[in-house]
C-alpha cells in the first residue's frame, strides 16, 4: 500500500521531537492500555519519557513521512530496533513494514543477528514482527513494572 501514498523515510531532526511525541501518545493510549493497562499508561506518558526518548535517541531515528507530515518512527542502538511507532490511522498501510525494514537494513551492516523487545501480549505487534522474519528467543518480566515481555532476533 505504499505505493499508493506519498512515503518518505528520512533521518529525525529536533523539530520531529514534538510531532512524534503527540503521534506516540495517540497510539500509545489506543493500543497499549488493554496491554500494560490504563494507569500503567498515564504513568508512563506522564513520566515524561516519550519526549525524552526522542530528543535523546534523534540521532538514531528515522521518520516516516506521508505528504510531508511524521506517520511513524523507528529507533535503533547497538543491534536493536529500539522503537517502533506508526500512526493509527497508517496502521495497516505498509508503512510499518518500510520503517522496519530500513532498521533491519541499518543494523545489519554491521550484524548478523539483530534484536527487538515488545509486549508479550501486544498480539498485532507481534504477529507483524513474526511475518517479517522475526522469532521468538525468550520472554520475560519487565523490571520494575512486571510487564510481561518477548525478546524477538532476526539472523541476516
Amino acid at each position: 500500500m505504499t505505493d499508493k501514498i506519498n512515503l518518505t523515510i528520512r533521518p529525525a531532526t529536533p523539530a520531529d521531537i514534538e510531532p512524534l511525541t503527540a503521534l506516540s501518545y495517540r497510539t500509545i493510549r489506543s493500543k497499549y492500555p488493554s496491554v500494560i493497562g490504563a494507569d500503567t499508561v498515564e504513568a508512563y506518558i506522564a513520566s515524561g519519557a516519550v519526549p525524552a526518548f526522542y530528543r535523546e535517541r534523534n540521532a538514531f531515528t528515522r521518520v516516516a513521512e506521508v505528504n510531508g507530515e511524521p506517520a511513524g518512527a523507528c529507533a535503533v542502538k547497538e543491534g536493536e530496533i529500539d522503537l517502533m511507532m506508526v500512526a493509527l490511522e497508517y496502521h495497516r498501510s505498509g508503512i510499518g513494514s518500510a520503517l522496519l525494514e530500513d532498521g533491519e537494513r541499518r543494523l545489519f551492516r554491521d550484524h548478523d543477528r539483530i534484536v527487538l523487545e515488545s509486549f508479550r501480549d501486544n498480539l498485532q505487534a507481534n504477529t507483524f514482527y513474526e511475518k517479517h522474519g522475526w522469532t521468538v528467543e525468550k520472554t520475560f518480566t519487565m523490571p520494575d513494572f512486571a510487564i510481561p515481555m518477548v525478546r524477538m532476533t532476526k539472523q541476516r
